[in-house]
């Protein structure tokens, strides 16, 4: 069982440190213009997406499992509010350039090419954008070992460190870049993920007999724990230069 399957499986969303209490805390500290076009790249089953909508936002969100687009898609229509949701690959966004005042990611990246990724983002953001991109680092004191474990396990292409981001999303035409929220993962924050239950969280037909799913879970779970003190996470934001 694939880690990424697992999620769409069991209709998880907000699947990151600080869970969806921490989504919702990014955007009363770091808040959007009220005006803005909003890109939301891997937005699994809409939980961020529709929150921004019901916020008043224009949301477009994208995820490249379908059966996530279709969960979303249900969550839309529960809530009563209007998301644009898509299936589309994060190297291949379906936009025009310039397309977005701001785009946001939660734990996808790291899923990516990231250089690939990372420059369409770049793309589809309106001259001035900004992309929020939360994401897990890996520290430098981690072990080559470490490092495969984690992305053979996750099927993370890369993890990289802070600095390495920086380098990517600079390489990528962004010219600034800042670090938020830096944070070590405790038991605390592992916890925190669980604050907010989902209460539109729709698990697919069969998954409690599914011992595979069980399994993936524990071990995905043992994989943090194990090397959290090699790994932090937090909010890459990037701005994009104000003319093109």
């Amino acid at each position: 069982m694939e880690y990424l399957e697992m999620l769409s499986r069991l209709g998880l969303g907000s699947a990151h440190p600080g869970g969806f209490s921490e989504t919702v805390e990014q955007f009363t500290k770091f808040p959007l213009a009220a005006d803005s076009s909003i890109l939301e790249v891997g937005c699994g089953t809409g939980r961020t997406a529709c929150y921004l909508a019901e916020q008043g936002y224009r949301v477009t969100a994208v995820d490249l499992h379908p059966q996530m687009v279709v969960k979303a898609k249900r969550r839309a229509e529960q809530l009563g509010v209007t998301v644009d949701f898509r299936q589309a690959d994060a190297h291949a966004l379906p936009f025009d350039d310039q397309s977005f005042d701001a785009l946001l990611v939660e734990s996808v990246t790291n899923f990516t090419q990231a250089p690939v990724s990372v420059a369409e983002y770049y793309r589809v953001l309106k001259p001035g954008g900004v992309l929020y991109n939360r994401e897990m680092f890996v520290k430098p004191s981690a072990a080559k070992e470490i490092l495969k474990d984690i992305q053979e396990f996750f099927g993370m292409p890369q993890i990289l460190t802070q600095p390495q981001w920086t380098d990517l999303m600079t390489a990528s035409g962004f010219e600034r870049i800042e670090m938020l929220e830096v944070q070590e993962i405790t038991d605390e924050k592992l916890e925190k993920q669980h604050d907010q239950p989902d209460q539109y969280q729709w698990m697919d037909e069969g998954v409690i007999l599914d011992f595979s799913l069980l399994e993936c879970g524990i071990r995905s779970s043992q994989l943090i724990s194990e090397n959290r003190e090699h790994l932090e996470y937090g909010i890459m934001r990037a701005f994009k230069g104000g003319e093109e």
